[in-house]
């Protein structure tokens, strides 16, 4: 019979690793596997120089590693019948919980120095979910285009630990209830199933299939089958051959994906590969080697390595507002090692080795700090509270409406509330960039009529669209069809509305001519092409828009986006005024005419050029903002920026009201 909670015999010890592995049988060969999916990860969220690859795979690496030893503990108890529901979980919690709590009480106490109302605010959120073991729902919920970027989130990585505890409450149970000869038939439909909802839903919703439980069961699956199925690869040469292939794909695959959708072919090669090395194991040479000892020596503080790492970096970026020196990345690489090591030597080690007797004192503890921590980030939000209420400042400038900003899996409709007439005469169309200048016009054209049409990251082009080289990037193929298609409905309706009389073209126009995107094109006949960036394509695309316009009797003008340097303005205002760290050159939150030149000169070339092939006026506010070599960023107290350059709602009315946007348009416009 199976135990279902303490029993007081004397059993054999399963204290557990960061993964689940007993301490006392630790395998050289994962720990060094553990060492290498924390070092792809450091490596690739640090985004060094030279270090550009799919780091991100390390979690897939993790997750066949805990599936295999976990599933191997709930084995062993079974077959022994000395498996204990409150053992299990206790030991998982003794062993987790304390340095996640360390790290999360780190990032309450610091966070407030550091980020923004707004990142806050989405902090109170992260503790909750990591806490309740839900965190990867609370990321999910919190990205999108006009959400904060990642970097802004200290507590993001957690989301891969909450897949793996909502895989410690299912695994067990499963195991418990499903007679034994069922187990790996049932396990392996559950493998199959979970990857084919990845591989149909990384395409269409890449975020659910990054951080859904659903979509990454597979990966954890698989290592519970290899502890099922109890299998040892043996065979000199074979073993050799296939250690070979195996070590070859978990370098090679970060360093070349095939840039498909992930998770999906990618995680599923190295996930492969990760199962071949666990299952070979033999304990011969190569594994007692200097360069695999010393990488399973990174796999010891693997767990605290990865619970520090992140929210270092993510307030170091915060201080410095844009991509901090290399120097810095490094040391604060190094300081990442430095607090992981003390991290696991005075918190882990202690926790694991401590007395199972003290089970209440340590359930009780792990509440009173869970109710602490919880509450600690509102406290600290109340304690420091201004008259200012900058998350209400820089929310999210949507133009007219919330609504205005149509979905990529939203049908093209036109709304009545995207209207400031029956019969607006001035069409704005483009990106979130078009949305925030809407919020300039809106004002001074309201009685003339104006209307907004626009999707965020849709740059307004012809039968063309970009999409991200990178495989986890969210403007994915789907997505450039999507945007293609926005643009199509919304020509196809300026041109043949009879209210329309002047046609707005704004946007960002910066993404379609950065070397990290390709360019989807259309022919006339409807056939997609994908190519490499083109400055010419571009070009040609934003000319063309114009020109379909002209021939069917419309006036057209472009306006370039407002100047920006790369940094985070809005967030680098709201800390002067707030009187957080700021570190860095753009302390004084200022944009210089040359710094903007140099961040938006290609995008300026692109469409000067496009509006003389089309014979209209690319207006700016340019002479409005900028006097004697720096442009403003706040203006008689009104931030005018939001974050990096999209203006706040403010911002854009007050541009509107002063200078003299709105009325070129009317003017200008031909």
């Amino acid at each position: 019979m199976i135990k279902k909670d303490c029993t007081k015999r004397k059993t054999v010890s399963t204290d557990i690793s960061p993964a689940g592995a007993p301490k006392s049988k630790l395998r050289t060969d994962i720990q060094a596997l553990r060492g290498f999916a924390v070092l792809l990860v450091l490596f690739y969220h640090a985004k060094l120089v030279g270090m550009d690859f799919a780091g991100y795979l390390g979690v897939d690496i993790f997750f066949v590693i805990s599936g295999f030893l976990i599933t191997g503990i709930i084995r062993d108890g079974i077959k022994t019948e000395s498996f204990s529901f409150l053992n299990f979980y206790f030991r998982r919690a003794k062993r987790l919980l304390p340095a996640a709590f360390v790290v999360i009480a780190f990032i309450v106490i610091c966070a407030p120095f550091v980020l923004t109302e707004i990142a806050l605010n989405d902090l109170r959120e992260q503790v909750i979910g990591s806490l309740l073991f839900v965190a990867n729902f609370v990321v999910w919920n919190q990205t999108g285009y006009f959400e904060a970027a990642a970097e802004t989130k200290p507590l993001l990585h957690f989301w891969s630990l909450a897949v793996e505890e909502q895989y410690y409450f299912v695994m067990p149970l499963l195991l418990f209830i499903v007679p034994r000869k069922l187990w790996f038939f049932v396990v392996a439909t559950i493998v199959v199933a979970s990857f084919a909802l990845s591989v149909y839903l990384a395409p269409k919703y890449p975020d659910a299939a990054f951080y859904l439980p659903l979509t990454r069961l597979w990966e954890l699956g698989l290592g519970s089958l290899a502890a099922i199925v109890h299998l040892q690869l043996s065979g000199n040469r074979w073993l050799f051959v296939t250690r070979i292939i195996a070590v070859a794909l978990l370098i090679g695959i970060p360093f070349f994906p095939t840039g498909l959708p992930h998770p999906g072919l990618d995680a599923l090669l190295v996930c492969g590969a990760t199962l071949i090395i666990i299952l070979s194991h033999n304990n011969s040479a190569w594994e007692s080697s200097l360069p695999l000892r010393a990488i399973a020596r990174v796999g010891d503080i693997s767990y605290s390595l990865y619970l520090v790492h992140w929210p270092v970096l993510v307030f170091t970026r915060a201080a410095y507002l844009e991509e901090p020196p290399q120097t810095v990345i490094w040391a604060v690489v190094a300081l990442s090692i430095v607090l992981s090591i003390i991290l696991y030597r005075f918190v882990e080690e202690p926790f694991r080795k401590s007395n199972s007797a003290k089970r209440r004192r340590f359930v009780v503890g792990s509440v009173a700090c869970s109710a602490a921590i919880a509450v600690f980030p509102s406290a600290i939000a109340a304690v420091t509270a201004t008259g200012t209420d900058y998350q209400h400042v820089r929310r999210t400038n949507y133009g007219l409406a919330f609504e205005c900003s149509l979905k990529t899996d939203e049908p093209f409709t036109i709304k009545d509330s995207c209207k400031t007439t029956d019969h607006p005469r001035v069409l704005v169309w483009g990106d979130s960039y078009a949305m925030a200048w809407t919020s300039a016009l809106m004002g001074p054209l309201r009685e003339h009529g104006m209307q907004q049409i626009t999707m965020g990251a849709c740059d307004p082009l012809h039968r063309v669209a970009r999409f991200g080289k990178a495989t986890n990037s969210p403007y994915n193929l789907d997505y450039a069809k999507a945007c293609m298609s926005f643009n199509s409905n919304v020509l196809a309706y300026a041109k043949a509305s009879e209210d329309i009389e002047t046609v707005v073209i704004a946007g960002r126009m910066q993404t379609p001519l950065s070397k990290s995107n390709r360019l989807l094109t259309q022919t006339a006949e409807g056939e997609y092409e994908n190519q490499e960036v083109s400055t010419d394509i571009v070009t040609n695309a934003l000319a063309s828009l114009a020109i379909e316009l002209h021939n069917s009797g419309k006036k057209v003008v472009f306006i370039a986006p407002p100047p920006a340097d790369g940094s985070n303005i809005g967030a680098c205002l709201e800390r002067r005024a707030r009187g957080k760290i700021i570190l860095g050159p753009q302390s004084d939150c200022t944009i210089t005419v040359d710094a903007n030149r140099r961040y938006r000169g290609a995008t300026l070339d692109m469409m000067a050029e496009a509006a003389e092939l089309a014979d209209i006026e690319l207006l700016d506010v340019f002479e409005f903002l900028c006097d004697d070599g720096v442009c403003k960023t706040q203006i008689d107290g009104t931030i005018l920026y939001r974050d990096y350059s999209h203006l706040t709602y403010d911002g854009g009315a007050l541009i509107g009201a002063r200078s003299s946007l709105a009325n070129d348009v009317l003017v200008k416009a031909r």
